[in-house]
This record gives structure tokens, C-alpha cells and sequence, in this order.
């Protein structure tokens, strides 16, 4: 056998084992995609089913207030938020006052009163977005910030599209999101000192930037806009409602110069038997005055009052009655360990059930 033959042989032996090495990687490919999207597509079904699984609304939610005229109990502190927030100038706001007596829902009422005020800047799809400082979390190296917005370098992104293709990835936080609007952080005096540093230099600058080692501008792989948000940033231009169950002196000095404060009174007991009846009245229940005036002896704030309402109107449903009873609410007060205006083990528990209606 001559040469020639001899390297025909290797010639065809080498593109047999390539072309057998391509036909398996092509049909492995093939099955990868079919397994892919059956997998996709049960989990899409999957999705699906969830979305059609609606339980009631709490009756938290469905006694929220709707409107101004729904807050109990803040009359003047609904109206210095007005005052802040609505015409051609909005404020920052910083509101002060105990848990569960309308902060958060004051919030929300004055952006729909500022929206409607002659000259306002936010406009009728302005947006209310709510965090909680408690739940924020942060990493140090700005990998993940849900307040101001983080950038995923391509060694943190895996197998995407802009990680193999070495693109730094940009992600906004709630301040850009609540551009035009309102961003509300629930207990601000939570957040870390890091945290109120980039939040006031965004409330400075109105623009969120960005930084990344593996950005340059002249690395044509990155797309346009990645290119304009590490040149100019990201919007952030909102009203900033924070609120807090601290006192004044323990909010930073940099927050509070900037923001107009505003106090919130705890509520009174003729404060919660108000929002008490509010509350009956939109879950459609009857409730006795002396069972009201139970609640409101007892229950904390109004949260706390609509809980326990709550609860007496699971009883009454399984009891197929629709007036809720002083029997009722003793029974409430006494199985979930309610004292006179606090819930507590160390306390010695009063004896409701000893409790006759009047």
C-alpha cells in the first residue's frame, strides 16, 4: 500500500470521526431544545394554573382607606401632607407616628390629591412605589441594590447574553422606578448609613450612576443604551415619603433637612371605633356597639382593631350569622391573648369571659 493510500485512509478516518462528533452534538442539541421547551412549556401551564388561583382579599386590605376622607384621626397631618406634596413645588416628606395609624395609606391618597392639584408636576400615571426598609437587603459590592439599582458585571451573570458576551448589565432600583412619582420607604430610619448616602445623592442629583470595571466605551459588543446609561444615568427624579415609628433624633440630619416632617397622633378610642364601623361597614357585617367599644378598649391601633374584626367575622360565618357579638369579641380577646392595649406573654392575661353586654 502506498503513501497516498495511506493517507486517504487517515484523511477519510479523521472526517468520519468529525462528522460523527458534529452529527452527535447536533442531535444532542436537537434533544436539548425539545427537552428545553417541554420543560418550558409545563412550567408555562404551571404559571398559568397559579394565576388562575385567587384567594378573598384580606379584610386588611379591603378596609384600607380609598380616600382622604377614610383616615381617621389625622386631620392635621393629612393636611401638612397636602400641603407638601400637592400645587406646582412637592416636598420630601418624612411622616413620624406609632405603627398602624395611616402612614403608609396617607401616602398613597395624597399622590392621587397631588395629581389632581392645579399645576402639579406628576402626572395621572404617576407612580406610588412602596419598600420597606426592614426587608431591603445590600450587598456591599453593589451586586444586588434594590433601593438605588445595581450593575451585574459579566463574571456574576453565567451563561446570558451579555455575560458571554463580557456586557455589564444594569438594574434599576425603586428610585428610578418611582421617577415622576412618589417612592415611599416604610421605616426609613432602618436603612444603613450606606444606603441614606446614595439615596440623598440621588435626591441631589436626580440621575442614578453607574460603575463597572468591565465597562469602556469603546467595546463596540455593548449595546447603545447600556452605553447612554453609564454616560448620562438612569432618571430618578420623585418625591420621597418616608415613614417611621422612631423618634426625630433618631432619623439622620442629612434625611431630616431635607424633607418637611410631619407627625402622626396615636389614635384615640373614639378614633378606632370609627375606623372600626368603616371597616364593618365595607365587609358588610353588623357589629354591636358594646362589641366596638370592646375592640377598641383593647386593640392597639387600627390595624390591630380590623384584625380582630377579622376574626369575628370568620366566626359569624361559621356560625351563619351576620351581627357580630360582645360574646364574640370576649371570646377573640381572651383565645388570642389580647391585655388591655397589648399583646403579652409576660403580662397576666384578665379574665374576658367573665364579660356580660351591658
Amino acid at each position: 500500500m502506498d503513501m497516498n493510500s495511506v493517507i486517504m485512509i487517515t484523511q477519510f478516518f479523521f472526517t468520519l470521526v468529525i462528522g460523527m462528533y458534529f452529527f452527535t452534538k447536533l442531535r444532542n442539541e436537537k434533544s436539548d431544545s425539545e427537552t428545553l421547551a417541554n420543560n418550558s412549556k409545563k412550567e408555562a401551564e404551571h404559571l398559568n394554573c397559579m394565576r388562575h388561583i385567587h384567594l378573598s382579599e384580606p379584610v386588611t386590605e379591603t378596609a384600607r382607606p380609598k380616600n382622604v376622607n377614610e383616615i381617621i384621626g389625622q386631620d392635621d397631618g393629612i393636611r401638612a401632607i397636602k400641603a407638601a406634596l400637592c400645587g406646582p413645588d412637592p416636598q420630601h416628606i418624612l411622616i413620624y407616628g406609632p405603627a398602624g395609624v395611616g402612614k403608609t395609606a396617607a401616602a398613597r391618597v395624597a399622590l392621587e390629591c397631588a395629581k389632581k392639584s392645579n399645576g402639579t408636576p406628576f402626572s395621572k400615571n404617576a407612580k406610588f412605589i412602596e419598600t420597606d426598609a426592614t426587608i431591603m437587603r445590600y450587598d456591599e459590592r453593589s451586586i444586588a441594590d434594590p433601593l438605588i439599582g445595581s450593575v451585574h458585571d459579566p463574571i456574576y451573570q453565567g451563561a446570558g447574553a451579555y455575560g458571554v458576551a463580557g456586557v455589564p448589565q444594569v438594574k434599576e432600583g425603586a428610585v428610578s422606578k418611582a421617577h415622576g412619582g412618589v417612592l415611599f420607604i416604610d421605616e426609613i430610619g432602618e436603612l444603613q448609613t450606606c444606603q441614606i448616602n446614595k439615596l440623598l445623592k440621588v435626591l441631589e442629583d436626580r440621575r442614578v450612576m453607574f460603575e463597572s470595571a468591565y465597562y469602556s466605551e469603546e467595546n463596540k459588543k455593548i449595546p447603545t443604551y447600556i452605553h447612554d446609561v453609564f454616560k448620562n444615568g438612569i432618571p430618578a427624579d420623585f418625591r420621597l415619603i418616608g415613614a417611621t415609628t422612631r423618634k426625630p433624633e433618631e432619623i439622620p440630619e442629612a434625611v431630616r433637612s431635607r424633607c418637611v416632617e410631619i407627625y402622626f397622633n396615636p389614635l384615640t378610642r373614639d378614633n378606632i371605633e370609627k375606623i372600626i364601623y368603616g371597616a364593618a361597614e365595607r365587609i358588610k357585617i353588623n357589629i354591636e356597639q358594646n362589641a366596638v367599644e370592646m375592640i377598641a378598649r383593647y386593640a392597639k391601633n387600627g390595624r390591630d382593631a380590623v384584625k380582630i374584626l377579622q376574626m369575628a367575622k370568620n366566626i359569624i360565618f361559621l356560625d351563619d350569622r351576620r351581627n357580630v357579638t360582645l360574646d364574640d369579641i370576649a371570646w377573640i380577646l381572651k383565645a388570642c391573648h389580647y391585655t388591655n392595649g397589648y399583646i403579652s406573654s409576660d403580662e397576666k392575661i384578665i379574665d374576658i369571659s367573665v364579660i356580660k353586654p351591658k
